[in-house]
C-alpha cells in the first residue's frame, strides 16, 4: 500500500463520515445550496455590488457582491437543512437518512478520487513509483479511461496513464 492508496482511503472515508453525519437529505440540500448560491451570485451579485461604493476597484466591488450573495444563500440553506433535519428526527427517519447518507458519501468520495486521478493522468504523476505500485491505481485508471467518452475532447485526449 502506497501513499496513493492511503489518500484514496482517506478521501472516501472522510466523505463517508460526512455523509453519515449529514444524512442524505442534508447532503442533497448542501449540493443544491452550492448550485443555488452560484446561480444567485451570478444573477444578483453585480446588482448588489452597486451598494459597495466604498470599494474603488470595480472588479473587487463585483467580487464582494458575488461573495455576499453566495454566502447569504449558503447560510439560508444551512438553516433550511437544520429545519429539515429536525423534521426527520421528529418523524423517526434519522437512521434511514444517515444510512443513505453513507451511500451518497461513498459515491461522492469516489467521484472526487476519479476527478483527481483524471487530473493526475494529465501529468507525469502516473509514472511515479508511489502511483504505479498503488493497489487502487489500476482500477481507478480504468474507470477514468472508461469515462473519457463523456469528457470534453480537449480534456480526454490529455489523459494518459503509464
Amino acid at each position: 500500500m502506497t501513499i496513493f492508496d492511503s489518500f484514496v482511503i482517506l478521501v472516501v472515508a472522510a466523505s463517508l463520515l460526512l455523509g453519515m453525519w449529514r444524512g442524505v437529505v442534508g447532503e442533497i440540500i448542501a449540493l443544491v445550496a452550492w448550485v443555488l448560491a452560484f446561480l444567485a451570485a451570478k444573477g444578483w451579485g453585480s446588482w448588489l455590488a452597486q451598494g459597495y461604493a466604498a470599494i474603488a476597484d470595480p472588479a473587487l466591488r463585483v467580487a464582494a457582491g458575488w461573495v455576499t450573495v453566495f454566502v447569504l444563500v449558503l447560510v439560508a440553506m444551512a438553516i433550511l437543512r437544520l429545519a429539515v433535519r429536525g423534521l426527520l428526527k421528529a418523524l423517526g427517519m434519522t437512521l434511514t437518512d444517515r444510512l443513505l447518507g453513507v451511500i451518497f458519501g461513498v459515491a461522492r468520495g469516489l467521484l472526487i478520487v476519479l476527478v483527481l486521478v483524471a487530473v493526475g493522468g494529465m501529468t507525469s504523476l502516473p509514472r511515479e513509483k508511489w502511483w504505479s505500485e498503488a493497489y487502487f491505481a489500476a482500477p481507478l485508471e480504468t474507470a477514468v479511461l472508461a469515462s473519457k467518452p463523456w469528457l470534453p475532447s480537449e480534456v480526454a485526449k490529455r489523459i494518459r496513464f503509464g
